[in-house]
This record gives structure tokens, sequence and C-alpha cells, in this order.
């Protein structure tokens, strides 16, 4: 049976700036980053410079916005920080959200959904939500 891969995460991007100072500015540690020029898993050379806070990968989660939520939560109190960092830099922000859906008909789908607090959080960082939707099956 195949894991299920569902996981949220929030990235800051930018043509060209150093990630570390992201992590010295918001105070948190990046589970990736990389610096434009940095050579990449797919390619030569990344284009782009990157700050991301991610949830766990590998384990299943059927209400998704459980998962944002947490994210969100670490990240809250950090709008001010967040958008002084987009503002300085010209970055963009985006809450990613890669969803595994079980076909399996025994199985069920996940749910999302979100908070109140989730959806101030993206709207005052002017955040965009992307989500990538991916199918297998459990039963095979």
């Amino acid at each position: 049976m195949k894991n299920c891969n569902t996981y949220v995460y929030f990235a800051l991007t930018g043509d060209n700036f150093d990630p570390q100072m992201i992590t010295e500015r918001i105070g948190i540690r990046p589970t990736e980053s990389w610096m434009t020029g940095d050579k990449g898993k797919y390619k030569q050379r990344l284009n782009y410079s990157l700050w991301e806070l991610s949830t766990l990968k590998g384990r299943e989660y059927l209400f998704i916005g459980s998962l944002v939520e947490e994210l969100i939560s670490s990240l809250y109190d950090k709008i001010d920080i967040i958008n002084t960092l987009k503002s300085e830099f010209k970055l963009n922000s985006v809450l990613q959200i890669v969803l595994d859906v079980d076909t399996n008909e025994e199985q069920s789908t996940p749910a999302l959904g979100f908070d109140l607090k989730t959806i101030e959080f993206l709207f005052k960082t002017g955040t965009t939500i992307d989500v990538d939707i991916y199918r297998f099956n459990s039963a095979i």
C-alpha cells in the first residue's frame, strides 16, 4: 500500500535573497531553503531564492484544514515581519497544499477548509493559495 504524502507549506520566494536573513528576522528555522544559483534537485542551477516552512510529509491526513491551522499558528504573530520582508525584498508568498487523494472507494477522502484566522493571515500577508492534487489507489 502506498503511503499518503499530503503536506502543507508556506513559502517566500524572490529573485535573489539570503534565506538565512529571513530565518533571523522571522525567528523560525525553515524546513527547506535555497538561494538563486544553488544547484537544484532537478535543475542545474535554481533561478529563484526560497524560504519554506512545511508540515511533516508522509503521514495520512483527512482534515487538511488542521495541517493549515498548525502551520499558520506558527506564523500568525509574524504578519508584520513577513509584510516588511515582502516589501523590502520584493518577495511573493504562497500557501501550498500538496494533497494525495486515495481513489480506493473503501477509504475516506480528505476535506479542505480554512478557519477565519487562516483567512485573515492569508489576506493580511497577501499570500496566494496553490493546491496540487495527486491520485493513488491504496488497494493496488
